[in-house]
């Protein structure tokens, strides 16, 4: 039996509780890297998707008064995509069984979204958001099945001087996006382009058109950049202004190159057209998450053009249902 232990309650959260979860999540993070990760972008972006519904997919735990104790959410997809989660717990109140419980909370929610998910396909569970440094975290979900399968590593540049000129390979230009123009186009280059990355399932356009151009700030657009031969896209980086949280830090959030264009140079001009500029326009310190595992050798990319891993994020999968 699931029970929560004496002296805390568990609701559904609403919006007032943002400030409270983003408390929580960031005296994690404090714990156990020294920073604070997250923000209110970062929740609003997940609360706010079509998919996830706060009334089913999360839990709020509070102590006696009222404060914001532990939090976990569940997103949904369709197998064999992994149902994604995450599980937090203030970092004095490791030992009271409140990570337990929402664990627990979770593999429920689990096997309710199994009850309709396709038959004879795996379905599985990934927990979201482990550092290297998670200590209790990575103790406390390996007990319930969890295994380490794959380490995500955050990569930084600071530049005190502009990157240098991209050498871009021969009958290529690179230009920015052209919202309007280049949606579909763009759609179908990012698709081949991340068909090779692990866990990838192509999007409808669609839902890719949702979460690439109706949720893009406005801020951003001006960081997409392709690199085009002919008619044809042949790579492109796609970036933020700033990364959510961090108003002094520039993010890339996908560098893609079909695999016509593959070996020639071209993602290491991108990312070198993009790094340019953001200097030019007086951001000189840029992020990025790559798989540390990636088939294309991304991570020795970001290293040659002069980044350093910060951070490493570590991948738990747990089988609720094999093949």
């Amino acid at each position: 039996m699931n029970k929560l232990p004496d002296g805390y309650a568990v609701r559904r959260p609403t919006s007032d509780d943002l400030t409270g979860v983003l408390d929580l999540m960031n005296a994690c993070s404090q714990a156990e890297i020294g920073l604070r990760n997250y923000s209110i972008e970062s929740i609003n972006r997940q609360w706010g998707d079509d998919d996830f519904h706060l009334n089913t997919d999360a839990w709020l735990v509070t102590d006696s008064a009222d404060q914001v104790v532990g939090y976990a959410d569940f997103y949904e997809e369709t197998p064999p995509e992994p149902y994604e989660v995450t599980s937090w717990v203030r970092p004095d109140l490791i030992d009271t069984g409140l990570g337990e419980y929402l664990l627990h909370c979770l593999d429920e929610r689990a096997q309710q979204a199994m009850a309709h998910a396709p038959q004879n396909v795996p379905v599985t569970i990934d927990h979201g958001w482990v550092y290297e440094q998670s200590t209790a975290l990575r103790q406390r979900i390996e007990k319930f099945g969890y295994r380490h399968i794959r380490t995500w590593l955050r990569l930084l540049i600071e530049m005190t001087q502009p990157p240098p000129e991209p050498c871009v390979p021969a009958g290529i230009v690179i230009r920015p996006f052209r919202l309007g123009e280049d949606d579909r186009a763009l759609y179908e280059a990012w698709e081949e382009a991340m068909a090779d990355e692990w866990g990838h399932t192509r999007l409808t356009y669609d839902k890719w058109r949702y979460y690439f151009i109706d949720r893009a700030g406005e801020e951003d657009l001006p960081y997409w950049f392709l690199a085009v031969e002919g008619n044809a896209i042949a790579g492109l980086i796609l970036s933020r202004w700033r990364r959510p949280g961090l108003e002094d830090e520039g993010h890339v959030r996908y560098l893609g190159v079909r695999p016509a264009w593959r070996r020639r140079g071209l993602g290491l001009a991108l990312l070198l057209y993009g790094f340019g500029e953001f200097y030019r326009r007086g951001r000189y310190k840029v992020g990025l998450g790559v798989d540390g595992t990636s088939l294309t050798g991304a991570e020795r990319l970001y290293l040659k053009a002069g980044m350093s891993i910060v951070l490493r994020l570590l991948v738990y999968q747990k089988v609720i249902r094999a093949a």
